[in-house]
């Protein structure tokens, strides 16, 4: 089997397994312009011409000025989503209150920037009916979040799958979540996948990434260290929430 019809077949089990995206739904992919998000753009319009309900996709990037400019190649990315993918997109321009911590140098943090681009997230599927907000996020990352859970937070809290919010009518989902890091990169390499690598300031200094450095560290002495962490985190998760709806605070 090709990487291709590998990652596709991941993503398809991956979206069975948990009811991902179920008949004629809006589904919202947050576009960031990396291989993550190109990809997931990718390998979802492939399934929606395998699948008979078809479901609609819309592509959102959020323009983060208070952080860095991410508008690499902008017009190359757009046209590959709305005239190769099909894909209408949407740029937001991310506003905050001047009196946000983001907008101080001091104050950035990965936290604090994922709940700005979260909330934009929402409003933007609120205003369009969207259901679904798909996110690009693989095995690679859910491990090591689960993992600076327990080291950093001292909790056992994996990075779900799918995580239906409990005061708004859309779930958060991320199909990639049975794919590999390194095959997401070998794949855009394969396919010519226009995409920009990660250019935020303090993106090498998180303690994200250096947990992830060390666990690809540790596989090299342990091999399928993050695997079998993974379907193990999946499985405690599975049977916490058997036969309830994933709501994940």
């Amino acid at each position: 089997m090709s990487l291709e019809k590998n990652i596709i077949a991941l993503t398809k089990r991956a979206i069975k397994d948990f009811g991902m995206i179920q008949g004629e739904e809006k589904v919202i992919i947050w576009v960031s312009w990396g291989k993550d998000s190109m990809i997931l753009g990718y390998i979802l319009s492939e399934l929606k011409k395998q699948r008979k309900e078809k479901f609609e996709l819309y592509g959102v990037y959020i323009f983060k000025e208070f952080l860095i400019n991410c508008d690499i190649q902008f017009e190359e990315k757009r046209k590959y989503y709305e005239e190769v993918l099909k894909i209408p997109l949407e740029k937001i321009n991310l506003k905050l209150p001047k009196d946000s911590k983001l907008n101080d140098g001091l104050g950035q943090s990965c936290q604090r920037c994922a709940y700005a681009r979260r909330i934009a997230l929402m409003k933007t599927a609120n205003k369009i009916g969207a259901t679904k907000i798909c996110l690009g996020h693989h095995m690679d990352d859910i491990v090591t979040t689960s993992f600076m859970n327990m080291t950093q937070g001292r909790k056992l809290k994996i990075m779900p799958p799918i995580n239906k919010m409990e005061c708004w009518d859309f779930t958060f989902i991320r199909p990639l979540s049975y794919v590999r890091e390194k095959d997401i990169q070998t794949l855009c390499n394969q396919k010519n996948i226009p995409f920009s690598p990660c250019s935020c300031p303090i993106g090498e200094t998180t303690m994200r990434n250096k947990i992830k450095k060390q666990l690809w560290d540790f596989e090299t002495k342990i091999p399928w260290l993050i695997e079998n962490s993974f379907w193990a985190l999946v499985k405690d998760f599975q049977e916490k929430y058997k036969d309830k709806e994933y709501i994940v605070k």
